[in-house]
Formats: structure tokens, sequence, C-alpha cells
């Protein structure tokens, strides 16, 4: 192993620890970013540019950003309610994060990694017909996920528009 190769590993463990570890969800995106930046430069290295150049748009950037404003509605709803609305969450998304991880696990176990086709590189010409022919169920059913959580982090924020409302009738009453 390199010294490039090294670096290229510790930064990804530091930076995938830091992302789990973190108790401030900015600086854990932020870790994130640093992860999704290492992966990019290790698919550079591996002479598969068009991965790494998509790692950056399309993950550091475009979804890293989506994460963020998760984020900042989550954290905009914990201030206006007064309380942390994922509290009663946390079981559940225990529950849920060891479906997945059983689920993962049982793909993998009968997983063939050795792939048929010459993939030149990394160009789009040898992936789109891997991506878009048997994974194609795949990268929809990431589209969904990706669209739920959104949908879920917008709902979450909602309860706190009905109590200001509810509030701020409260008030007009005890005026009158």
């Amino acid at each position: 192993m390199s010294l490039l190769e090294g670096l290229a590993l510790f930064l990804l463990l530091l930076s995938g620890i830091l992302v789990v570890t973190l108790r401030n969800a900015i600086h854990a995106a932020l870790a994130l970013i640093l992860n999704f930046l290492v992966l990019a430069g290790v698919y550079v290295a591996l002479d598969a540019r068009f991965l790494g150049f998509i790692q950056v748009i399309v993950y550091a950037g475009a979804i890293v950003v989506l994460f963020l404003f998760v984020i900042m509605l989550l954290f905009a709803a914990q201030g206006e309610i007064g309380f942390d609305p994922l509290v009663r969450s946390k079981p559940l998304a225990v529950l849920l994060a060891l479906g997945v991880a059983g689920i993962l696990a049982a793909g993998l176990w009968g997983l063939d990694l050795a792939f048929t086709q010459d993939l030149k590189g990394g160009l789009p010409q040898a992936l789109g017909p891997l991506l878009y022919g048997d994974w194609l169920f795949v990268l929809l059913a990431v589209g969904f996920l990706l669209m739920a959580a959104t949908v879920v982090a917008v709902a979450l924020v909602e309860p706190g528009k009905a109590s200001r409302a509810k509030e701020a009738e409260k008030r007009e009453e005890v005026v009158r």
C-alpha cells in the first residue's frame, strides 16, 4: 500500500467516524462532504474519472445540500415547537437501520462482483447499460428513499405551524 492509499484510507475512516459521532448535525454533514470528496479522489486514482466527477457533483453537491436543507428544517421545527420532534422516533430508527443492514448483508451474501464487461475507465458509455440494466430498480429505490426523507422532514415541521396558529388565537382571545 502506498502512502497516498494509506492517507485516503485514514481520511475515509476518520470522516466516516466523524459523520456518525459528531453531535452537531451541520458538522456531521461537513464530514460527509469530506468523505465524498476523498472517495471521489480514490475513484480518479483508480482511473474511473466519470465516477469521481459524479461523486463530487451528485453526492458532495446535490445530496449533501438536500441533507443540509432537511437539517435546517428540523432545527427550525425544534426551535418553534420547543422540543425535539425526533425523540420518539429513535427506537423506530434503530429498528429500521437494523432492517436495512440485514437486507444489505443478505444482498451482499449472494452478490457476484465479477463484472463481465470492461468498464473502460468508468466512461458513461460503459456504465450506462450497467446502471439502467440490472440496477435500475436499485437506482429508483434510492431516489424514492431520498424523496420520502424530504417529505417526512417537511411533515415534521408542519406541527410547529399549527401550534403557532393556536397560540396566536389564544393571544387574541386574551386580548379581547
